[in-house]
């Protein structure tokens, strides 16, 4: 169980759980009636899960738990003395806030740029860094996981610089 948090498109993080199915047999795709604490959250409709197969679920939002992403820094310009390139930089901010009375393992997931051109070089710096990057295979996610205590909050740092060549657009 824990706090999944994507500050660039939501303000609150939701609860989600993953299990594994130690059966022996599959569990049939259908609809799920889903409680937390015994308290009624809703339904959805569970896929199929084989033997030995992870599944998460959501369990909605917690309202406690307050996100913000904000980009105090962004620059575009060029430089060089004898080869001139373009440069792109940026700095976001992101928040999580605990207002709630109890901690939360939280995981916050967000994305930097990546190249698929040899003439753009991307780099990017966090702080702190993250847990995981590229996660699943998908390029450009950082993801990074932590317990956050009652009334606690967490900053992190991400910066990311990209640079092409003069007389290239970037698009």
């Amino acid at each position: 169980i824990r706090a999944d948090a994507v500050p660039l498109r939501d303000e609150t993080a939701y609860l989600t759980a993953t299990f594994t199915n130690d059966g022996k047999e599959v569990i049939l795709p259908g609809p799920v009636t889903l409680y937390h604490d015994g308290a009624l959250v809703g339904e959805t409709e569970l896929g199929l899960i084989a033997a030995g197969d992870e599944a998460t679920l959501g369990f909605g939002p917690i309202d406690g738990l307050r996100l913000t992403r904000t980009v105090p820094d962004r620059m575009e310009g060029q430089g060089g003395i004898i080869t001139t390139t373009n440069e792109e930089t940026e700095t976001a901010i992101l928040k999580v806030e605990n207002l709630t009375a109890e901690d939360w393992p939280v995981r916050v997931t967000d994305q930097v740029p990546y190249s698929e051109q040899e003439d753009l070089v991307i780099s990017h710096s966090a702080k702190p860094a993250p847990t995981s990057e590229d996660a699943d295979g998908q390029r450009g996610l950082l993801i990074w996981d932590f317990t956050l205590k009652a009334g606690g909050k967490q900053e992190i740092r991400l910066e990311q610089s990209l640079k092409w060549p003069d007389g290239m657009v970037l698009q």
